[in-house]
């Protein structure tokens, strides 16, 4: 019986600014876990990181596919950003977290 695979992808709908905002927080947050000269791990999970920071940079409209397996991570990282401990403003928080919803539509 075959199964059917999972989407490795997630569609997050958004304009330019809003994936701006998620760029700057997931730019902000890959900064402060994983500092430049850690371990091999970290800087793997650093470039992995700023690389979506990049797409979220370059992004203009409509569907911005996401890595599913980061969406965790990117939640994290846009929570704490957002934060009243964090650097960003703490009004972006819950826009930006429910963007970060993974029932969203996917493909794979």
């Amino acid at each position: 019986m075959a199964r059917k695979a999972k989407a490795r992808t997630v569609a997050i709908h958004c304009d330019a600014h809003t994936a701006a905002k998620l760029a700057e927080a997931i730019r902000g947050y890959a900064n402060a876990a994983y500092p430049a000269g850690g371990s091999d791990c970290s800087q793997v999970s650093r470039a992995a990181l700023l690389d979506t920071a990049g797409l979220c940079e370059a992004h203009s409209a409509g569907d911005l596919m996401l890595r599913r397996r980061q969406v965790a991570l990117l939640r994290t990282g846009v929570r704490w950003y957002f934060s009243e401990d964090g650097p960003g403003d703490v009004e972006s928080l819950a826009d930006l977290e429910a963007l970060l919803v993974t029932d969203k539509k996917s493909t794979s």
